[in-house]
């Protein structure tokens, strides 16, 4: 018998992920001067980012993305070097050291309509 997941399915229950299950820990950086170590989570085209409180537990909010209005720039799912770098309401995000990059990436280019 497979053991639960116990953090996918706190996040499942916050609304913070969908039957793709995409949650990564990534170094993530903006222009907005914000960075940090933070959890990204998806839900449909939703992108929500928030505070890296432990390997199991999810930290307060920091923001959501609405990746229908944001645009892949560069994409790279290398797996030495994973990284990408999205434009969203004039800022641009920079993603790096995340895992699964290449299920990552996929999900957001195709929400971005990339």
């Amino acid at each position: 018998m497979a053991k639960e997941n116990l953090f996918m399915k706190n996040a499942k229950e916050k609304g913070l992920i969908d039957e793709r299950e995409i949650a990564v820990a990534a170094d993530i950086a903006c222009t907005n001067g914000n960075r940090g170590r933070a959890w990204v989570f998806i839900n449909g085209s939703m992108l929500h980012l928030y505070e890296l409180a432990g390997l199991a537990e999810i930290g307060a909010h920091v923001e959501s993305l609405d990746l229908k209005d944001g645009q892949v720039l560069k994409a790279s799912s290398f797996v030495l070097n994973p990284f990408l770098k999205l434009s969203y309401n004039g800022q641009t995000y920079s993603f790096k050291g995340f895992a699964q990059a290449k299920k990552v990436i996929e999900a957001i280019k195709e929400s971005c309509g990339a």
